[in-house]
């Protein structure tokens, strides 16, 4: 199979045009993937274990339903899908359950010491600290690091459910990844989605489950051009019947 790494500006605009394209044209698809990102942010933050897990689920329904609906134009073997896919999403489930919870410990720990260094340090000192955080540069870096999570977290992980289902190798993974990462056009690519996150604190919503969707929609289309993946027929293209959970022309 041909791989195509060395991507130009058309291919990134194209890959925006493709998901939307999609998403318009299966409402029902994009109700869905709305409907488990409020799910997941419905989980509290004290359960940030599992808030995190939950993430790296919604990740993984999103790249099986989009690239089976996208190759086949319909919804048959998602269960097959899923269960092939599961060397890919349990492991990372498990090891993001382990390493949250032992950060949430830590993390604990960290606030309880900060606490008490904060009581004894002068509150003249605490009010300038807290000023300066509040810098007019802030919100661009939360915004490329939005980015750059999307691109050195959520699309790894995409891309190992294409190299799973392709047959590639680890290594050729880590391979394809690297070549993209360090095209600066790559990071730029996600910056759309990272602006959510000043939209979100503009309406004071948590918006985190909607900018992780988004990064793992982008990033499957985008691998569909990086893999060369052609799509199905509009012919064969089913709209989805939720009464009959079947595919419905």
């Amino acid at each position: 199979m041909q791989v195509n790494t060395n991507l130009e500006k058309q291919d990134y605009l194209k890959a925006y045009k493709d998901m939307f394209s999609f998403l318009f044209r299966q409402p029902l698809l994009a109700a869905g993937f709305f409907f488990l990102c409020l799910l997941t942010e419905s989980i509290p933050f004290a359960w940030f274990p599992l808030k995190l897990a939950s993430y790296a689920i919604l990740i993984s329904l999103i790249v099986c339903v989009t690239s089976l609906h996208f190759r086949s134009g319909s919804l048959r073997g998602l269960a097959q899908e899923l269960r092939f896919q599961q060397a890919v999403y349990l492991p990372a489930v498990v090891l993001i359950l382990c390493l949250s919870w032992l950060g949430f410990v830590v993390a604990d720990f960290l606030i309880s010491m900060v606490s008490v260094s904060a009581q004894q340090t002068n509150p003249h000192v605490a009010a300038m600290a807290a000023g300066s955080a509040q810098a007019a540069g802030e919100l661009f870096v939360a915004v490329v690091a939005t980015a750059l999570i999307c691109l050195a977290q959520i699309m790894p992980f995409v891309l190992a459910h294409f190299c799973h289902g392709l047959g590639f190798s680890r290594a050729q993974g880590e391979k394809i990844w690297v070549s993209l990462m360090l095209q600066p056009k790559t990071l730029m690519a996600f910056i759309p989605i990272a602006h959510i996150v000043p939209l979100g604190l503009m309406m004071q919503w948590n918006l985190t489950g909607l900018i992780v969707a988004f990064g793992a929609l982008y990033s499957t289309f985008l691998l569909f051009i990086v893999f060369n993946i052609e799509p199905a027929s509009r012919s064969e293209v089913k709209d989805i019947d939720l009464a009959s959970g079947h595919a419905a022309g």
